[in-house]
């Protein structure tokens, strides 16, 4: 909605962001609410050193400006296939001590010591829906514990805020989801 009209957008609809976490000047952080709509925060690290030689090679070679070139940028999947994809994937069987174990985790953010705001709701729907796409990418049509276990950081590490005294300490979200995870 831009002004109070509503512009619809063609299915499916996705938000990719990007977090500069050197300069923020000039920007805000999400409030958690917002942030609790986005599925998964992965972190991507920088590049190794050949592959940051190659890319800037790449980039650089006989060219000028500001302007990254993208003629050669071919489509992977067509939004059809995607579509599909997302219904194969809600397909994909959760066992019920699989779902409980999902749901146990998230309520352990809410009390776990150095945690000092847990997830929400949210957070036990992403971790099922990330693990059926990881099972169905798998070839498996059902969901394993390990299949939750692996996408919990992804899936909660935005989720989640660690306490005041932990940060300070040079813990983060994703140090504590792993002893959390050793626990549950």
């Amino acid at each position: 909605t831009i002004e109070g009209v509503a512009h619809p957008l063609a299915h499916p609809f996705m938000v990719l962001a990007r977090q500069n976490p050197i300069e923020q000047e000039g920007t805000y952080p999400l409030p958690g609410a917002q942030l609790d709509r986005f599925l998964l925060k992965i972190r991507i690290d920088y590049p190794n050193h050949a592959d940051e030689v190659a890319m800037t090679r790449s980039v650089t070679l006989g060219k000028t400006g500001d302007r990254l070139v993208v003629d050669a940028v071919q489509t992977l999947s067509k939004p059809q296939t995607v579509r599909t994809l997302q219904q194969m994937s809600a397909m994909v069987d959760v066992g019920d001590q699989v779902l409980d174990y999902a749901v146990r985790i998230v309520r352990k953010t809410r009390e776990f010591a150095g945690i000092s705001s847990g997830a929400g709701s949210r957070g036990g729907l992403a971790l099922v829906r990330a693990a059926r796409a990881l099972a169905l990418m798998s070839a498996r049509n059902y969901v394993t514990p390990d299949d939750i276990k692996r996408v919990a950081p992804a899936c909660l590490r935005h989720r989640i805020r660690p306490a005041p005294e932990l940060e300070i300490e040079g813990r983060d979200s994703d140090s504590l989801l792993a002893a959390l995870l050793a626990q549950v």
